[in-house]
């Protein structure tokens, strides 16, 4: 891991956001987003035939590259794609977003694609919100509410909503009046503990990079952020 990676995990981790990692806590592991769209958690060996019966035909794998052998019993039974990504606030996620919107696009009458990572909270997350935005036209927040009012613990980490905000930018080329979507997430969803107009305003001059407007804000003493993360 690159010292950039390092540091800005550790940022992450003062923000109480470094928890898309292996535990099981979640009582239903799956949740259906669209008719054609399931996001949840790893699936085991022995959930294959539970995600049969969700009529599930393909699933797209979101872990690093070194998890994409134990990821192999899938292919006997669906469409698979892997996709390496590694949960840290430097990592390109963006990049996949082109093969993965391919995929969904693709699925005919009756197919249907479960995206996941460990647990269903960031990567997936992040490629989930990033296809609603583009599918139904929606901006970065109005997107990620969707998807969490069908999976409550959604919370894709600073930098992947970075990202998101810069596919918004794509999208809608004019910006919204008022906050921008990332400066309610961090406000709203991520409890950043300062008034939402310095939020903004430190968004722009960082050109709305999440990690770098918080460490100009705190430098290296974050608050750690407890309250509404995993609800």
């Amino acid at each position: 891991m690159s010292l950039f990676d390092r540091l800005t995990t550790r940022v992450l981790a003062l923000l109480g956001l470094d928890f898309d990692l292996s535990f099981d806590n979640l009582s239903e592991p799956f949740h259906a987003i669209a008719p054609q769209l399931t996001l949840g958690a790893r699936p085991r060996p022995e959930r294959v035939e539970a995600l049969r019966e969700l009529g599930i035909t393909h699933v797209v794998s979101c872990l690093p590259e070194a998890e994409r052998e134990a990821m192999g019993f899938l292919a006997a039974d669906f469409e698979t794609l892997f996709l390496p990504v590694h949960d840290g606030i430097g990592e390109d996620i963006d990049v996949h977003f082109p093969v993965f919107f391919a995929l969904l696009d693709g699925l005919g009458r009756g197919e249907r694609a479960l995206v996941h990572c460990e647990v269903g909270v960031s990567r997936s997350a992040t490629m989930v919100v990033a296809h609603v935005m583009q599918a139904r036209q929606l901006r970065f927040y109005e997107a990620y509410r969707e998807v969490r009012s069908r999976r409550p613990q959604v919370l894709p980490n600073v930098g992947f909503a970075s990202q998101l905000q810069a596919f918004e930018g794509r999208l809608f080329p004019e910006p919204r009046d008022g906050h921008a979507s990332l400066t309610r997430y961090l406000h709203e969803v991520c409890h950043v503990p300062v008034e939402v107009d310095v939020l903004q305003a430190m968004l722009e001059d960082h050109d709305f990079d999440a990690v770098r407007a918080i460490r100009s804000i705190f430098g290296d003493e974050v608050p750690r952020v407890v309250q509404g993360v995993r609800t």
